[in-house]
């Protein structure tokens, strides 16, 4: 790549930008028009369909996702079929969404140079794959609810089409998840002047209840012997929770370049162990790359999957698409991996989704260019520094117009303080002599984009390696059984382990109210209460205890008892907002409005975005004719 500047002694040049593989010196008086369509329309599209629904129940074959039932032909044989499609579109990117294929994206070109920064798949050839069956490849597909791909991810799904004030458009798409009865929605936003998407979603359990937790937002690239992965970490957890070493493996393989994951089966590496916000990949030889960001807390799962580079995975090529060749997922995740229970002993769990619970996140998917690579991004640009004998590479791809100062300090010291003014999918470039060992900083703006050349400088030290010394006592191994067991729907192996709990020690006050929701979701509502009350007599103030009868009474339709013991459920702050709408929703059944708005009010106080709250409020003003 050409050198823009040779460095010497600090130096300030004015807006010296370098775009598409020329020198420019722009001075940006005004900007041109920018704005954003959103288009929705029929399109005819090679398909092969699928069919032969299944009118029993998977409740044999995967009770999990009961009452949802499979798909059990798949044609062999495309036809033409006519699909709704949504076309969002800006003057840098296109995308196209499905809400007939589980509203997912169907793909993203970026428009200068034509490229898919999100594989798109001009075919759909939906496959046997999902827990219902049918899945096709490609796009982002929205992965709410349990392991595997959604039981929505082939079929219709809510959606509607918005132009927002800020001159962004939106194509909002979501459903319910029907064995925990959770709801999902995925706002897919495009801004005029921005060169990425951005999906920001909200997932709420509107049940009194715990609920599985899991999702991956599962993104496609094309697969190429010249496309490098740039995925933060130092480690990889399998399924089970083991960790490995990344990217270098134990064969001293790096499995960051795709060509050299030519071994063995198809491959999940969930990378861990690095606080950055980025992951993606690039193709030397097109120098095109993709990518997706969002903030470390909100979205630390990074997982890459692999088809088997041999003929086992060559095959799904032939299976999914017709022309479009191989593709790899780079998905992003709420939790560090798609776990999967069995007896491996490391620190990995189910998560929980606790009741009345509103989780939502943002993240953007984007393209850029010419830079080689990545080491940060962000939602202002991507940035590159590589380094070689006796230089040093530096490359900014804009996401945004741009109009900040870039820094870069050599061994402590400053050698250029520059300002840059840059559209989006501008590229900068610049080398500077150095030496192997050189300290190095380069920063845009306040921080927008940082690189220090200390590798270990955003490692974390969470323990994703198990303590072998440690002895478990029996009762904790059967607890955490039966409870990651409940948290993963396999509710005859929870009540299995829990009552070997319970016969080992009777007393163990955890396994019994965890006993007592799986009695309350087989609506066995007496041996709930039993249950509970153990607990009671032997801690009257217990949080869990009280919540759980104060469901279960008003289950029975005993509602003196159960505002008794939600009252004291809501001394908790765990349990207050769920806590304090149980009993707004009991009031209404009561037809004592101005109690039921109080508790409602009392109950945002502390979960603002309680929509079941939220519902109990518009409920009463309707009760009220307002």
């Amino acid at each position: 790549m050409n050198d823009i500047l040779q460095i010497g002694l600090p130096i300030k040049l004015k807006r010296i930008i370098f775009c598409s593989g020329f020198f420019s010196f722009l001075i940006f008086n005004e900007l041109p028009a920018q704005t954003a369509t959103i288009n929705e329309e029929t399109k005819t599209i090679k398909t092969y369909y699928f069919d032969e629904p299944d009118p029993v129940p998977i409740l044999n074959e995967n009770p999990k996702i009961y009452p949802y039932f499979k798909f059990e032909g798949y044609s062999h044989r495309d036809e033409d079929k006519v699909w709704k499609v949504v076309t969002l579109e800006n003057d840098y990117i296109k995308l196209f969404v499905l809400p007939e294929v589980g509203g997912k994206v169907w793909g993203a070109i970026e428009k200068k140079t034509g490229e898919e920064f999100i594989y798109k798949n001009e075919v759909l050839k939906f496959r046997n794959i999902a827990m219902r069956g049918p899945w096709t490849s490609g796009g982002i597909e929205f992965n709410f609810g349990i392991i595997g791909h959604t039981p929505a991810t082939a079929t219709p799904v809510d959606y509607t089409i918005k132009e927002n004030k800020d001159g962004s458009v939106s194509c909002i798409v979501g459903n319910i998840d029907l064995p925990s009865q959770t709801k999902w929605w995925v706002e897919i936003n495009l801004q005029k002047d921005k060169a990425y998407f951005e999906t920001k979603a909200y997932w709420y359990n509107p049940t009194p209840l715990n609920q599985s937790y899991y999702n991956w937002m599962t993104a496609a690239a094309k697969a190429t012997n010249d496309l490098e992965f740039f995925f933060p970490g130092n480690m990889y957890l399998e399924h089970g929770g083991n960790a490995k070493s990344w990217p270098i493996n134990e064969g001293k393989t790096d499995l960051s370049f795709y060509k050299n994951n030519n071994f063995g089966p198809h491959k999940s590496y969930h990378v861990v162990g690095d606080y950055k916000n980025f992951f993606g990949g690039y193709y030397h030889d097109t120098n095109f790359g993709f990518g997706h960001w969002s903030p470390y807390e909100e979205m630390p799962g990074q997982k890459l999957w692999l088809w088997a580079l041999s003929r086992s995975g060559g095959i799904w090529e032939d299976l999914l698409t017709d022309t479009d060749g191989q593709y790899i997922e780079f998905q992003a995740g709420r939790l560090f991996n798609q776990y999967s229970p069995n007896n491996n002993v490391n620190p990995i769990t189910q998560a929980n989704f606790e009741p009345y619970v509103l989780d939502s996140w943002c993240e953007i998917w984007f393209p850029f260019k010419t830079i080689g690579g990545m080491v940060d991004a962000s939602e202002y640009g991507v940035l590159n520094v590589e380094h070689s004998e006796h230089e040093t590479f530096i490359g900014i791809n804009a996401l945004q117009h741009l109009n900040d100062s870039i820094i870069i300090h050599l061994n402590g010291k400053e050698i250029v303080n520059d300002i840059l003014e840059m559209r989006p999918m501008d590229v900068f470039s610049k080398t500077i002599p150095s030496n192997p060992n050189d300290s190095i900083v380069v920063t845009l703006g306040n921080n927008k984009l940082k690189y220090a050349s200390n590798p270990k400088g955003s490692l974390i030290n969470r323990p994703f390696y198990p303590d072998t010394t440690l002895q478990i006592s029996s009762s904790q191994k059967l607890y955490t059984a039966g409870w990651e067991a409940l948290k993963y729907r396999e509710y005859d192996k929870a009540h299995k382990h829990l009552s070997e709990l319970i016969k080992l020690n009777p007393s163990h006050q955890e396994g019994l109210l965890k006993l007592a929701e799986l009695e309350y979701r087989k609506t066995n509502y007496n041996n709930a209460l039993s249950y509970t009350n153990k607990v009671l007599q032997m801690d009257t103030y217990n949080a869990e205890a009280n919540y759980n009868a104060g469901i279960i009474y008003r289950a029975k339709n005993d509602y003196l008892n159960a505002l008794e013991c939600l009252g004291w459920a809501a001394r908790s702050m765990k349990y207050r907002s769920v806590a304090y709408t149980q009993m707004a929703e009991i009031y209404i059944i009561l037809k004592d409005y101005q109690q039921s708005k109080k508790y409602a009010l009392q109950a945002l106080q502390y979960n603002t975005i309680n929509l079941n709250a939220k519902k109990v409020l518009l409920i009463i003003s309707r009760k009220l004719n307002k």
